[in-house]
């Protein structure tokens, strides 16, 4: 599906022969969105189905939560992954198209799919990229993030805190 090309073309890394991800792969990035800087935290989960019990404690406590489906194939699996988004209750869900750069063949209408949660007034981003063009992966993940940032209370900061170790004391040997 494309899911971990997506990533890296978000993350401006080369998207040439990515590797199939096994369970869970991790990585974060600073954005700055309405003059707030917001620290992510990008999970890309294996989307075969033997991983799929994986998924559950990273959807847990999400924010965001992106579906990507590919464009290419006659059918996905949207309703299936949205019954499983729907039991963490993120604050927006992206459901992301892939491969505009080949032929469209996904036929299903994908309002019709995504009626059942869009009439419970969820917050539903939908879009449609390629991403060998990462200006169109950046354009959604940003209307996202924008997204959020309309429907939270606080602002979001970075917080930091630094560590410094502690100097052992100079012992002096026993008399």
């Amino acid at each position: 599906m494309g899911k971990t090309s997506i990533l890296n073309a978000y993350l401006d890394k080369s998207i040439e022969n990515p590797s199939t991800t096994l369970g869970i792969d991790f990585a974060s990035k600073t954005v700055t969105v309405n003059d707030s800087d917001i620290y992510l935290t990008l999970w890309d989960t294996a989307g075969a189905e033997r991983f799929h019990s994986l998924t559950a404690s990273y959807l847990r406590d999400s924010d965001i939560v992106v579906v990507v489906y590919d464009l290419s194939q006659k059918s996905a699996n949207i309703g299936y992954w949205m019954r499983r988004v729907e039991q963490v209750k993120p604050l927006v869900v992206g459901i992301l198209g892939n491969k505009t750069d080949l032929t469209q063949a996904y036929s299903e209408d994908l309002q019709d799919v995504l009626f059942p949660w869009t009439r419970q007034q969820w917050n539903i981003v939908t879009g449609s990229c390629s991403s060998r063009k990462s200006a169109s992966v950046r354009h959604f993940f940003k209307r996202c993030l924008q997204k959020m940032t309309e429907h939270t209370k606080e602002p979001c900061k970075i917080h930091t805190q630094s560590f410094q170790r502690e100097k052992t004391p100079i012992r002096t040997c026993c008399s």
